[in-house]
């Protein structure tokens, strides 16, 4: 709303006149194929950690859990689905699959968008901090020492300490996944995806009038991924909205035309899959009977695995 009110209404209107209505198709095509290649990607995670769960039923669970994007911890709603849906899991094995997906995707995504940042030097610094953080997470994940920092204050925390059991499973299954051969091997499908969000923005950017290269494009949207993911806010609203617009200035696009790709984008993206998160949860509901975030409850603390069972490297 913000981003609507700091721009000229009559400049905005004539961006969203001027968009090329033939290219809807084709955007909610790479819309749809992107949560496809999700479902998919998330599938072959799920198996590793033994869960029932059929290629179909991963895609149809992974678009019903977008039904929730906007929600707080709506990311998680797949999860709780997945948990439900096998009963040879655990919703903290779940969470690590849906950790790690995220990871490594957020890394892709980055990394796609190198060529894009040396086209524009002032965009090195956000770069570096983008793959910093993904380091630190990593680092917080799998070296002991940090890790035991991050429980102790879990602990010490008034609502979260009731989850200590949750975030130690979590950390667990998250570094016996990343430490998978296949883990990588099947991140091809995360590059596809990566690739598709990419292209549908470039569309939407195309659409509204602005001339941006592909490279250029991957940049702009990694830093809206990176900027609405520590934002802490549900589905980064807004904070993704605004460094998109400011990056689409710092390229060479009109404001106006910057603001209608950001809010045309968000519709396409998230604003498309939460529709079909709705249909995809009514048949999920039916087939396996899923009662919904209620089906999230904090667990006891997981005791340590012996020594011999520890991950190699861990």
């Amino acid at each position: 709303m913000a981003l609507i009110v700091a721009c000229n209404p009559f400049a905005l209107g004539g961006a969203f006149a001027r968009f090329e209505l033939p290219l809807i198709p084709a955007i909610l095509a790479l819309s749809a194929a992107y949560y496809i290649l999700q479902g998919l990607r998330w599938y072959f995670l799920l198996r590793d950690i033994g869960a029932g769960i059929s290629i179909g039923d991963s895609i149809l669970l992974n678009i019903a859990g977008q039904a929730t994007t906007f929600l707080p911890l709506g990311e998680l709603t797949r999860a709780v689905f997945a948990s439900e849906a096998s009963a040879d899991v655990e919703f903290g094995e779940v969470v690590a699959t849906v950790t790690v997906q995220e990871l490594i995707f957020m890394l892709i995504l980055i990394l796609i968008a190198v060529p894009g940042v040396l086209s524009i030097h002032r965009a090195l610094p956000i770069l570096i901090v983008a793959l910093c953080g993904i380091a630190l997470v990593m680092v917080l994940l799998l070296v002991p020492p940090c890790f035991h920092l991050v429980h102790r204050l879990v602990e010490r925390t008034p609502v979260l300490r009731r989850f200590t059991g949750q975030v130690d499973h979590l950390r667990q299954e998250t570094v016996v996944l990343l430490q998978r051969p296949d883990t990588l091997g099947w991140s091809v499908l995360s590059l596809a995806g990566a690739g598709v969000s990419v292209t549908l923005f470039w569309l939407v950017v195309r659409g509204v009038g602005g001339d941006l290269s592909w490279p250029v494009t991957s940049f702009v949207l990694a830093a809206s991924y990176v900027a609405g993911a520590i934002s802490l806010i549900p589905g980064g609203i807004g904070a993704a909205e605004a460094s998109v617009v400011g990056l689409l200035v710092l390229s060479g696009v009109d404001p106006a035309a910057a603001i209608a790709a950001a809010l045309l984008q968000r519709i396409a993206d998230k604003g498309f899959a939460t529709l079909m998160g709705f249909i995809a949860y009514a048949i999920a509901r039916r087939r396996f009977h899923l009662s919904g975030l209620s089906a999230l409850r904090p667990s006891q603390p997981v005791p340590p695995a012996p020594a011999s069972l520890e991950p190699v490297g861990v």
